[in-house]
């Protein structure tokens, strides 16, 4: 993948005297074959050696964000190759994803219904660095320069799973506070597709 970071020396700049992104720094913007979900590429200031990842600059004044909705920040943990962490989706919250550390892969599938991707199941890996394989999956790693943001509306389940025995961590913005009863948890067998998805790399 290009490196993708702030190579002008005003952005250089700016950033050094100011701590602020100037403007023209975009986001490169993948969707995935769900409606609503997308990878989010944010410019890597530094190299793989040491760098600074805005997450979201100008928190809930960026209308990147959750529509000025960030009411729960948090970080979850989980290590061991095929060590399936979340498996649910929620009615209501919409959130952000940034995985910083290990290779993981995300189940996401569409169970909204009215949806035009309603059924859908992708798969997308991101993290520090890349599985030894990747099987075709959409890859998004730190390695390879930006940090990655992942958009996961409400009605769409989503699962993370590490591809290898590194610990993977992964932050994560809500747009609404945390509630126990936002929370719907159908089996992996439930969700079409996603046994599939595991088996390309024998999980």
């Amino acid at each position: 993948m290009q490196e993708y970071s702030i190579t002008s020396t005003l952005s250089r700049v700016l950033y050094r005297e100011f701590r602020v992104l100037p403007s023209f720094v975009s986001l490169q913007i993948i969707p995935l074959p769900i409606d609503g979900v997308r990878v989010e590429l944010q410019p890597r200031i530094g190299s793989a050696d040491g760098a600074v990842l805005h997450m979201l600059p100008g928190g809930t004044s960026n209308p990147e964000g959750l529509d000025g909705k960030i009411l729960d920040v948090y970080a979850f943990t989980t290590r061991g190759r095929g060590n399936v962490r979340g498996g649910h989706y929620h009615p209501v919250l919409d959130e952000l994803f940034f995985t910083f550390t290990g290779s993981a892969l995300w189940v996401l599938s569409d169970v909204r219904a009215g949806s035009p991707t309603h059924g859908v199941t992708t798969g997308v890996i991101v993290g520090d660095v890349a599985p030894p394989e990747t099987h075709g999956v959409p890859t998004y790693v730190l390695a390879d320069g930006p940090l990655a943001r992942l958009r996961v509306p409400h009605g769409v389940y989503h699962a993370l799973v590490p591809l290898t025995d590194e610990r993977v961590t992964t932050v994560a913005l809500g747009s609404t506070p945390y509630d126990a009863n936002d929370y719907r948890y159908p089996t992996m067998d439930e969700v079409t597709g996603a046994r599939e998805l595991l088996a390309r790399f024998g999980i």
